[in-house]
């Protein structure tokens, strides 16, 4: 036990560098490489402080749980047939289970208490379903370019784009979205419609399937200016249409 702690420190933080440099070409937020700049935190302290080491590794192996849990419930529902990135969460899962597990169980003999299996069986099944279904009920912002039609109709067309192959539709009849965009969106000489670029717009999925759509704002890049509706718009799920797979929310490889 005097040494496993360090040795596993110090392995899932190898493990995290290795998701990190492995996966930078992909695009990384920013959680794992706060995740393994804290493990080596932790295992330094180790080597000077071992009971805030412990302290420190007990956080650390709670964070790689919850966040790589929540990315195995993005798995399950929306990639589960990538090998590769089940063996990046599989691995730091593993890893830091046991460590959570030597970590809480070295606590324990410091206060001079009882290690019971069932304790720490409960709170890892709590954490993997805290991380689990953080997907079922999901919302998201997504950026898409834009372009309302408007017309003497009271519904008006909106498109939504984040490459030319990779556009969905929709309808609004809302009369503040329309002021909205007519006084802050961009018109086109060479383009019919109202443009909006980095349109922001809220997306709720349950299940995988999408509940609620909202228009939030946009950032006008002509004039660097960022317009934000007092409150936000609903789109009728109902009359979407076009490639809905871009309405999903992504999870970044590593992340």
């Amino acid at each position: 036990m005097r040494y496993l702690i360090p040795i596993l420190t110090f392995i899932l933080f190898s493990c995290g560098l290795l998701i990190f440099f492995g996966t930078i070409r992909f695009g990384i937020g920013i959680y794992t490489p706060l995740l393994t700049i804290a493990t080596l935190i932790g295992f330094l302290t180790l080597l000077t402080n071992k009971h805030k080491g412990l302290t420190i590794n007990f956080f650390v192996s709670l964070g790689w749980l919850l966040r790589y849990f929540e990315h195995a419930s993005y798995l399950l529902l929306y990639d589960r047939q990538n090998v590769g990135r089940w063996l990046i969460v599989t691995i730091p899962i593993i890893l830091a289970a046991l460590l959570f597990i030597l970590t809480f169980k070295s606590k324990q003999n410091i206060l001079g208490k009882p290690f019971r299996w069932r304790v720490v069986t409960f709170l890892i099944f709590a954490i993997a379903s805290i991380g689990l279904i953080s997907f079922v009920r999901k919302p998201h912002v997504g950026e898409f370019n834009c372009w309302y039609y408007f017309d003497n109709k009271s519904d008006y067309k909106i498109t939504f784009a984040v490459t030319p192959d990779h556009i969905w539709e929709a309808t609004s009849n809302s009369e503040e979205l329309r002021n909205f965009i007519l006084k802050n969106g961009i018109r086109d000489e060479f383009r019919e419609g109202i443009y909006c670029p980095e349109t922001k717009v809220k997306i709720v999925t349950r299940f995988k399937k999408i509940v609620a759509i909202r228009i939030i704002g946009f950032h006008n890049t002509t004039t660097n200016v960022y317009a934000n509706l007092k409150s936000s718009i609903d789109i009728d799920i109902n009359k979407i249409k076009g490639d809905m797979d871009i309405l999903q929310p992504d999870f970044t490889v590593g992340d």
